[in-house]
């Protein structure tokens, strides 16, 4: 997935090549950021806010489109309907550590 206002998605080396030589052609200066697009993948967001190592909130939303279908206009659900406890809790857990 090459990102940004020009999204697209390739899936072979000659496509890669024709997208990334029309970007360069539109700004020669500025890179182009790729993804891996991974099928089937469920995106989720976590904020936060933390003081002196602690969180004080958090929220965890998840996308309902699946990971690298939209391009920056995700529709989310919040509280989180369709994940795995354990998945929360991972989440969670990192947020927790990040914080610290």
């Amino acid at each position: 997935v090459l990102s940004g206002a020009a999204m697209k998605v390739v899936f072979n080396h000659e496509d890669l090549e024709v997208f990334l030589t029309k970007a360069c052609d539109v700004s020669p200066e500025h890179p182009v950021v790729i993804s891996k697009f991974v099928e089937n993948a469920k995106e989720i967001e976590v904020d936060a806010v933390a003081s002196g190592g602690k969180v004080l909130n958090y929220a965890i939303a998840e996308h309902v489109e699946n990971a690298g279908v939209h391009s920056g206009d995700a529709t989310l659900v919040l509280p989180a309907q369709k994940l795995y406890c354990e998945t929360v809790r991972r989440v969670k857990r990192v947020t927790f550590k990040i914080a610290e």
